[in-house]
Parts: C-alpha cells; sequence; structure tokens
C-alpha cells in the first residue's frame, strides 16, 4: 500500500473540515457555545464507539497475543518522553503553570480526534490492535501523572480512590470490554456492529470542525509568537517520531507495528488538557492554544513523517 499517498489525502480532507468549521463559527451559522459539547460528544461516545467497533472487528486472539510486547514498548517509550519532557520547561526557562503544563501538552497524543482515523485509512482495522495497547498504557499514565499536571503550581494533587476513579472513563471501558470479548471469543451482533460503526462514521467530521471552530475563536494572537510551543513541537512530533521509526525497525520490529506506534507517538497535543486545565484553574489559554497550533501544524508534520517512513527509510 502507497501509505504516504494515504495520509496525504486522509490529512487534506481533513484540512477542508477544519475550513468548514472555522467558516460556519466565523459566520455564525453555528454559535461559539457548542464548541465544547462537541468536544464532550466525541470523547465520550464517538471515540469509545470507533475503539470498540474497530477493535472487536479488526483483531484477534491470536493477534493481541502476538503484539503484546508493545505494552512494554510503550511503556518505555511513555517514561522517556515524558523524562525528556520534564527536562524541557527548565531548558526553555518556563515557570509557574506553563512549565507545569509542558509536559503534559507534548507527552499525550490526540489519539481520537488524529490518531485513529490515519491508522484505519493506513492499515484498516488491523490498526486498533496497536491502538489498543498504546490506549491501556496512555489512559493510565494521563490519569494519574498526566492529571496531576495540570493543577496550579501551588496546589499539589493529592492522589485519593475518587482521583483514581477517573481512569474509568469511557474509551478505557471501551478497550477493556473489546478486549474481552475477543478473548473470549464472543461475536457481536450484527446489528450492534452497525449501530457502532454507524456512530463512528458520524462522528468523525465533529473533532475537526471543533478545531475549525476553535480556530475562528481564537483572539489572543500573542500565542502564535511563543518559542517554546515550537520547540516542544520540533522534538515532539519530528524528532521524537523518527527516532522511534529507526529505533524499532533497527531492532526488527514488524514495519506495519512500527509505522504505528511511531504515528501514535507523533500526534499533536491531546484537546482534554485544556478542559482539565480549565477546571483545575491552571492556564486554560495556554494549553488550547498548544492544541490548536500543533493540530494544524500536524497536518505538515504527519505528512512528513509518513513520507521519511515510506519514501527515505523504507
Amino acid at each position: 500500500m502507497d501509505y504516504f499517498s494515504a495520509v496525504l489525502n486522509q490529512v487534506i480532507i481533513f484540512l477542508m473540515i477544519i475550513v468548514v468549521g472555522f467558516i460556519v463559527v466565523k459566520i455564525k451559522a453555528v454559535p461559539t457555545s457548542i464548541l465544547p459539547s462537541i468536544s464532550i460528544i466525541f470523547a465520550k461516545i464517538v471515540v469509545p464507539a470507533i475503539l470498540f467497533f474497530n477493535t472487536v472487528n479488526g483483531s484477534t486472539r491470536e493477534d493481541m497475543v502476538e503484539t503484546i510486547f508493545l505494552l512494554g514498548i510503550v511503556l518505555v517509550l511513555f517514561a522517556v518522553i515524558i523524562i525528556v519532557m520534564r527536562i524541557m520547561p527548565k531548558v526553555l526557562k518556563l515557570e509557574g503553570n506553563r512549565g507545569k503544563l509542558f509536559p503534559v501538552l507534548f507527552s499525550f497524543g490526540n489519539v481520537g480526534f488524529v490518531g485513529i482515523p490515519l491508522l484505519i485509512t493506513m492499515f484498516g482495522q488491523r490498526a486498533m490492535v496497536f491502538v489498543t495497547m498504546y490506549a491501556i498504557v496512555d489512559q493510565l499514565t494521563l490519569w494519574t501523572y498526566g492529571y496531576s499536571q495540570t493543577f496550579p503550581v501551588d496546589n499539589r494533587l493529592k492522589f485519593t480512590p475518587k482521583t483514581l476513579f477517573r481512569l474509568i472513563n469511557p474509551p478505557i471501558i471501551a478497550v477493556v470490554l473489546s478486549v474481552i470479548l475477543i478473548f473470549l471469543g464472543v461475536r457481536v451482533p450484527d446489528i450492534i456492529n452497525r449501530a457502532f460503526s454507524s456512530v463512528a462514521d458520524a462522528g468523525m467530521a465533529l473533532p475537526f470542525i471543533y478545531i475549525g471552530g476553535m480556530l475562528a475563536t481564537m483572539t489572543d494572537l500573542k500565542y502564535l509568537k511563543s518559542l517554546d510551543i515550537y520547540v516542544g513541537m520540533l522534538v515532539k512530533m519530528l524528532v521524537f517520531p523518527i527516532s522511534i521509526f529507526m529505533l524499532l525497525t533497527s531492532f526488527g520490529i514488524p514495519l506495519d507495528m512500527a509505522m504505528a506506534t511511531t504515528i501514535l507517538f507523533g500526534l499533536p497535543s491531546m484537546p482534554i488538557v485544556p478542559m482539565l486545565a480549565g477546571t483545575n484553574n491552571s492556564d486554560e489559554k495556554y494549553a488550547t492554544a498548544t492544541v490548536l497550533i500543533t493540530t494544524v501544524a500536524s497536518l505538515l508534520t504527519l505528512t512528513f513523517v509518513t513520507f521519511f517512513m515510506t519514501v527515505v527509510f523504507v
């Protein structure tokens, strides 16, 4: 398969939908007040539907067993990127809430909005076995370490059973349930499959409409001059994924697994971080600007990374 052409075409589609979202909000055809609801619907309904439907239909018990070692690889890579991103604020002399948010913004990628559509385009439903292994580590790390970093510097979170209860969220429930059904060999009835498929297909455009709408409402342009965002983006979305791909292929990791892991670690910042920052009284505007800038930039960086993997290296 020509992965580069597939990704380039998908990125162009993403860009066109972003432009639509920008226009409909700019001309006030859609009120800005609806944008947070779009994000919540996608995160709590569409993403779980995508995860569940594509995992149960694209993976087998044998696939899960064969790729279980990917959990260890993802865990090590997360540890490395978190350490690097905790050092970078000191190098960039970022202080206060920005310095605390920076590692979260550049450690966790936007799997639901960008990663899953791209990987399904590249590998079909088989991609979901890789996403599942990644999501297990991603969600556990996000709702423990990541969540603690979204509080202001003068407010240290103490973990409690209530805090850890956030791990029980729709995406992780979808992942766990799909894995259980796969290992039990239970086939999902066709009518349920069609229902989840319809939800997933209907919601795929929502994140890009949301991003376009958020760009239309962005009035404080000072963040466009924030050098730290661009440095973090360079490391997280170009240097790190290219290094991962070269490392994994040098160790003989199967090409499709190496490519999928590379894409997953090269994704733009996760939109839930600004929401958590706002809820916990941290620097929500900085987090929102970072998500928007990295998402738009990812249209170029993901295309380049895919070009590197398929044309230059492979």
